[in-house]
């Protein structure tokens, strides 16, 4: 097996595999970007699940956006012979791009099979015990991070790093759309006449990430807190299935919250831009905020903050051991206060450097 860092050929077409979680999608894209800074001239395409894909579409250090047909496919799952012809598409589609390089930035069963199925001669994923249910099986070249803790944009900026990307600044690179923008302001007029700081509350999760929930009381009453002192005006984001969510944090805010309406991933990130401060758990909107220069209130309960804590000085992170719920809205109106009464910046992609914040990175490969 091959495990010593190999360099990218500036004629290489590279496949990304990142599919699922919109948090973990975000998280590979400071990795993408040192990927193209120092190979400006590959072509990358990235293989990414529907959740995620409008979040991509258009992203300037991409020049392909693959669909993963997960839902297709699920609904195939009892017919096997349609599922057979559904993954014998798939195949025959990456392999027909002729791409040199897969990078298995996810490292299940599942990307581990893709990137073999891409037929890419070189496949690099994370090494046995750095990866999930032996898809170090299917790559042939190894990462291999010297610890298991690391935050997950470090994890995979080692990979980067494995095909020769060098470089020192974390950037998360996500345009704007001028439409996108527009929307965001006119909604913030309707939902915030009174120009006050806005602070995003975002009290829902995935359906299998439901105990990182903090309960929807406690998000009503830190509204009130944060509507009377100090003078914020809360709003309640929600995604598919959580309006009722938000409408329960709404009730118990004492009238001081406002839900927005139904809103895509995209135009969240723009509402983010301008906003004083996100308030949520460890979800796919809280890794958006980080990503578009938002301050957060990170919320932790049974996830350890060492992998998934949003980087920089800018945000707070309240965790509780194995029950988000045991954080009070009085303590977490305490961390609010400390970062709404910074000095206010333009919301801008965070711009931190590893040395910094990872001063003892472990290499790459050995």
């Amino acid at each position: 097996m091959d495990d010593r860092p190999r360099r990218l050929k500036d004629h290489d077409r590279v496949l990304l595999i990142r599919l699922g979680a919109v948090g973990d999608v975000l998280r590979t894209l400071p990795a993408l970007h040192l990927i193209r800074s120092t190979y400006p001239a590959l072509h990358v395409a990235w293989l990414v699940e529907d959740l995620s894909h409008d979040l991509l579409g258009g992203h300037p250090e991409i020049d392909e956006v693959l669909r993963f047909p997960r839902r297709e496919m699920r609904s195939a799952a009892a017919r096997p012979r349609h599922f057979a012809g559904l993954v014998t598409a798939l195949a025959r589609d990456l392999r027909r791009r002729r791409f040199s390089v897969a990078l298995d930035f996810q490292g299940s069963f599942k990307s581990g099979l893709l990137a073999r199925l891409s037929a890419a001669p070189r496949r690099v994923g994370f090494s046995p015990g750095h990866s999930r249910e032996c898809s170090y099986l299917f790559t042939n070249h190894w990462v291999r991070p010297s610890g298991r803790r690391l935050n997950r944009v470090e994890r995979n900026l080692l990979l980067a790093e494995s095909v020769g990307a060098r470089g020192d600044v974390i950037d998360m690179v996500l345009p704007e759309r001028p439409e996108e923008g527009r929307a965001a302001e006119e909604m913030l007029r309707g939902l915030n006449p009174g120009g006050r700081p806005v602070v995003v509350l975002s009290p829902g999760t995935s359906r299998r990430q439901r105990r990182k929930r903090w309960p929807a009381e406690s998000f009503g009453r830190l509204a009130a807190l944060l509507a009377s002192s100090p003078g914020a005006r809360p709003l309640v984001a929600w995604g598919p299935g959580e309006q009722a969510l938000a409408r329960t944090v709404v009730a118990g805010s004492e009238a001081s919250a406002v839900a927005t309406p139904p809103i895509s991933l995209r135009l969240l990130a723009a509402v983010l831009r301008r906003s004083a401060l996100f308030v949520g758990a460890d979800t796919g909107p809280m890794h958006l905020a980080w990503g578009v220069g938002c301050p957060v209130l990170a919320l932790f309960g049974p996830t350890d903050p060492r992998l998934n804590s949003p980087l920089g000085s800018a945000h707070v992170v309240l965790r509780a051991g194995r029950a988000t719920s045991a954080i009070t809205p009085e303590q977490a109106l305490e961390a609010a206060r400390r970062i709404l009464g910074r000095p206010v910046t333009v919301a801008a992609a965070p711009r931190l450097l590893r040395s910094a914040l990872f001063p003892r990175a472990p290499e790459t490969a050995r």
